[in-house]
């Protein structure tokens, strides 16, 4: 696949939150259809179609997606109305990067077959990729008609909602998602996220904290519960959720960040120091990083050290301004 889905991120107060997560599913459903050919009336289109067909199968279970889609137009030369060899095809279409050629074949499999759960789950997840969110949501939609349990489709419904600010259509999803897998923990880490977005911390907690309870390593549940508990000022119990999460991966340069900034309200410049650092190394587009290395050194009274940085910050932003025009 060459092109990879991003998790998609959304901002909590003046802090960046952690991320409304797809990596637990599938983006795309990629389970291979069982060829299944209409004869013209000879039995060597038959074979030929079966045989072109089966060969693009295999192409794709290996990755091999440009030549699973010459296999499949060639099955589809002799049977243009396959719509088998067209979902197949449209799945080769999206993993080799090719979205508007992907939806064209989904689409046309839609128009036949609407009730088609892999066509309209796909094509959802294409929609969703090119940030065309009501679209999406209406395939999605339409994927949990057809299919009522399916985690993947309610997961994905509830962050189409949840970029559309319709907060109170992705909680209900993301809580039918649960109830299709209540052990699910990134399910119940989107439902804290969506809440914390509507101002509902209370309810947020609760959902982070029930996705410990099922996985307690889970970093953007760590990180959710330190800013909920930063932004009612407990930074203790923020710093310790903070710690909990470098302690499992120390190159996480938002939780970095934030201890950087609670090290230095306490003024222990050193630990500040090394934390903030820790973060530019890990995500050297964080600006503000120089700019928080450059106070702390300015704090410890090294005039020299902190000049640096703050020439270090300037030139990033004239680099950052530079770049945006």
């Amino acid at each position: 696949m060459q092109k990879r889905w991003p998790l998609a991120t959304v901002i909590l107060c003046s802090a960046v939150i952690a991320l409304l997560l797809l990596n637990s599913t599938q983006c795309f459903s990629n389970d291979a259809t069982t060829p299944a050919t209409k004869n013209d009336g000879t039995h060597s289109s038959l074979n030929f179609v079966t045989e072109q067909y089966k060969q693009g199968l295999k192409y794709a279970q290996y990755g091999l997606h440009t030549e699973a889609i010459d296999m499949y137009k060639k099955a589809l030369s002799k049977d243009p109305t396959n719509l088998d060899i067209y979902t197949d095809m449209g799945k080769s279409y999206a993993q080799n990067g090719m979205p508007d050629e992907a939806i064209e074949a989904f689409l046309v499999v839609i128009a036949k077959r609407p009730n088609s759960f892999d066509a309209q789950y796909n094509l959802g997840s294409l929609y969703f990729e090119k940030g065309l969110f009501e679209q999406a949501i209406d395939s999605f939609k339409k994927a949990t008609l057809i299919n009522l349990d399916n985690r993947s489709a309610y997961s994905l419904l509830g962050i189409a909602y949840s970029k559309l600010g319709k907060f109170d259509e992705a909680i209900q999803s993301f809580k039918k998602c649960i109830e299709i897998d209540p052990g699910l923990a990134v399910a119940h880490s989107n439902l804290g996220i969506v809440y914390s977005m509507k101002g509902m911390d209370k309810e947020a907690l609760e959902a982070f904290q029930k996705t410990l309870e099922i996985n307690p390593q889970q970093e953007n549940a760590l990180y959710n519960i330190g800013l909920l508990y930063e932004k009612t000022g407990d930074v203790d119990l923020a710093l310790q959720y903070y710690t909990k999460i470098v302690d499992v991966n120390m190159s996480n340069a938002s939780a970095q960040y934030r201890l950087g900034k609670i090290y230095l309200t306490k003024k222990q410049y050193d630990d500040a120091i090394n934390a903030f650092q820790t973060a530019v190394m890990s995500e050297p587009t964080n600006i503000e990083a120089y700019n928080d290395i450059g106070k702390v050194y300015l704090a410890k009274g090294m005039k020299k050290e902190a000049e640096d940085y703050f020439g270090l910050y300037n030139k990033q932003v004239k680099t950052a301004a530079a770049k945006a025009k």
